[in-house]
């Protein structure tokens, strides 16, 4: 799979851009603050409808502007196709391939494939459970789509009971208090479908980010994903056991929106004992296995997108990847070349301008 071309109007800081990529690396290069991650922010937006820097999709349009307009043309094993996405203030995004609408971002999801390192995902070992609950969440994603409408609908049923619990605090009567137990047939349907999804990514991602971490660093990684529901009876059961705490404090409490996972390196908890350098390994090793994984599904590599993560990373680190790049098509974004980046095609960055070599 790669990208063949990428054509934007008012999209952040290009008013018009129009670029043709090469087929394996694409080194986007200048100083900051000039467009470079705006480049592959709008890469990504066409592999999963959404920014990785923001949820306002009004974000997007250029300062001044009433719309931003981006089409993409990438080639898979089967054939070329063209996906557009044109982004309007106050309205909801209008998205096509092969120029057909379509009405569910569920429908662009799975279409185009790619992974994303940027330097804030460093942070996915030690930072708190949401970020890695994102990562499952997009990754998944990406490799099951139907996950993705799975989701949505765990997540508005959630929005819906979480609503009823705050009413229910004021409801002297009680009448309201039979309806939620509605809400929780529902949110377990839901929930332990996640769940289930979840179990066997984590499973599959956990042995292939074994193997990548082990030719790495020479070091043993260990993935354990945490949930406390193993059936829909025991969900139910802690749903109706916690009802009063629930309404208490205004939320639901228990369910996938709360699960985890740990990494463990040399059967050591990486978020306390890990340096800083094993963590950013077991990071790269989790952005390469989903990689892999994506292949292991389709039979072809993910495209590739590095946001300044050459700099992040110390020579050892920095040489695997490089030795992991050569038959994927890679978009890199840095403010030097140097050895390591001299391959491929290279567009200078300024000013919202983007000029290939």
């Amino acid at each position: 799979m790669y990208i063949k071309s990428l054509c934007l109007q008012n999209f952040r800081n290009y008013s018009e851009q129009k670029l043709v990529f090469d087929t394996a690396t694409n080194v986007f290069c200048g100083g900051n603050a000039q467009g470079k991650t705006n480049l592959l922010e709008a890469l990504y937006l066409f592999s999963m409808g959404k920014s990785f820097r923001t949820q306002q999709d009004a974000e997007l349009i250029r300062f001044g502007e009433e719309y931003t307009r981006a089409v993409l043309t990438f080639c898979d094993r089967n054939r070329e196709q063209t996906l557009e996405i044109i982004i309007l203030r106050d309205r909801k995004k209008q998205i096509k391939i092969n120029g057909l609408s379509i009405t569910k971002l569920s429908e662009l999801i799975g279409n185009l494939h790619t992974v994303l390192f940027y330097p804030e995902e460093l942070g996915l070992v030690k930072e708190g459970p949401y970020v890695r609950r994102r990562f499952m969440d997009v990754a998944l994603s990406q490799l099951r789509p139907a996950y993705y409408h799975t989701l949505g609908l765990y997540h508005r049923t959630l929005e819906q009971r979480n609503r009823l619990i705050k009413k229910i605090r004021f409801d002297a009567a009680g009448a309201m208090r039979e309806t939620v137990f509605v809400w929780n047939e529902k949110l377990v349907d839901y929930g332990m479908e996640l769940v289930n999804y979840r179990r066997e990514f984590m499973k599959r991602l956990g042995k292939l980010a074994q193997k990548a971490h082990e030719e790495a660093s020479g070091e043993k990684l260990d993935l354990q994903y945490r949930t406390r529901f193993l059936d829909k009876a025991s969900y139910l059961e802690k749903l109706e056991s916690s009802f009063e705490r629930e309404v208490e404090q205004g939320c639901t409490l228990y369910g996938p929106h709360r699960d985890d996972f740990e990494i463990f390196i040399n059967d050591k908890e990486a978020k306390s004992f890990g340096s800083q350098g094993q963590q950013r390994s077991a990071v790269l090793s989790l952005k390469l296995a989903q990689a892999d994984l994506l292949y292991e599904e389709y039979g072809e590599y993910p495209v590739l997108l590095l946001d300044d993560i050459m700099s992040e990373l110390d020579q050892t680190r920095r040489a695997y990847l490089a030795g992991r790049i050569p038959d994927k098509q890679v978009f890199i974004t840095c403010t030097e070349l140097d050895g390591l980046l001299e391959r491929g095609k290279i567009f200078t960055v300024t000013g919202g301008h983007a000029e290939g070599n």
